[in-house]
């Protein structure tokens, strides 16, 4: 990107040639990064940057938005004339005045166009050398968030950048399916698609169980839980269709099934990622879905052998006609393991 800023400076605008000059100087100060010239002449510009040269001390930039002379200087005309006319007699000592003057404002005028753009904040705050910590547009993406306490970053489970990278997906309220399908989907780079009312068994508590009357030492009957289409439930579970969703991750080729296979990193970053989105109160699991035509044969083997219902399939007399769907993985398995 730096050589075709080089050789065509037209094509960027003045903040875009900026930043790009400031990374190539490992400089946070525009003013200390770049050189700033002002065009001779009143010649109407066709471009923000005119030229940029590499010198031993830097760089050097000829831009038309700002300046003290030129086509978009704040100086009366004849001063523009001149600067001109002593260019003509082989003489820059005043041009070079009046740029050393106006490369402060031009500067500041540069980290202005900065400011207000977040990605570019968080650029020049790592070439400052700032901590993360002290990054105020990080703390305010992270305050959006809802992990704005310094405590809570730590136990994401995943990069901060991610979160703040997603920002605007978990500011908002309330959290929906496409929106985390979005964020994994954008994260993997693979196709994902959102099961919802998946359903989940939840075990009842003894004291929550259905229970006939019992007679107690005072003589009174007790009952719990036993009205016939209101409040009673065979066994010691219920079946909750609201409180769990399934994530279908893919097809996949083999490669990246095997990335999403437990106890892979992937796998507990990705679990940590949505647990984050989703909080407690919903419960998903992770099912990876392999290509129908990537599916590979069984082999029997010592170490790194297939497992069973993860990555082992019996052999077919002709050609698949399913993708394998059969791995699923619940999230609290996943974070047990990781804890």
């Amino acid at each position: 990107m730096l050589t075709r800023l080089l050789r065509e400076p037209q094509r960027f605008s003045f903040d875009a040639a900026v930043m790009l000059l400031m990374q190539a100087a490992r400089q946070s100060d525009a003013g200390r990064a770049v050189r700033f010239h002002a065009p001779v002449g009143l010649a109407f510009p066709a471009s923000d940057m005119l030229a940029i040269q590499v010198r031993p001390t830097g760089f050097a930039a000829t831009v038309s938005p700002i300046g003290l002379t030129g086509p978009s200087g704040v100086l009366p005309g004849p001063y523009t004339e001149m600067v001109a006319a002593e260019q003509r007699k082989r003489s820059p000592a005043l041009a070079a005045f009046l740029d050393m003057l106006a490369q402060r404002p031009i500067g500041l005028f540069a980290e202005a166009g900065i400011k207000y753009r977040p990605h570019r904040v968080a650029a020049v705050a790592k070439l400052a050398g700032r901590s993360e910590t002290r990054d105020p547009v990080r703390a305010v993406l992270m305050a959006l968030c809802g992990y704005g306490t310094p405590g809570l970053l730590p136990r994401l489970g995943f990069a901060p950048e991610t979160l703040a990278y997603f920002a605007g997906h978990f500011a908002a309220h309330p959290r929906s399916a496409e929106r985390l399908q979005a964020i994994v989907s954008d994260w993997l780079r693979q196709p994902v698609e959102i099961e919802q009312f998946a359903g989940m068994w939840l075990p009842l508590r003894d004291e929550e169980r259905s229970a006939l009357p019992r007679a107690q030492a005072n003589g009174q009957a007790t009952a719990s839980f036993n009205q016939l289409g209101v409040d009673a439930a065979a066994g010691a579970r219920v079946w909750d269709v609201q409180s769990r969703i399934v994530l279908h991750i893919g097809p996949l080729p083999l490669r990246s099934f095997q990335a999403l296979l437990p106890p892979s990193r992937l796998l507990t970053r990705l679990v940590a990622l949505v647990r984050a989105f989703l909080g407690f109160e919903t419960e998903f699991a992770v099912n990876p879905v392999l290509a129908k035509d990537a599916v590979p044969p069984l082999v029997m083997s010592a170490s790194g052998g297939p497992r069973l219902g993860w990555d082992s399939w019996l052999p077919s007399a002709g050609p698949r006609k399913a993708d394998a769907t059969e791995a699923v993985f619940e999230a609290d398995f996943i974070e047990q393991r990781v804890h």
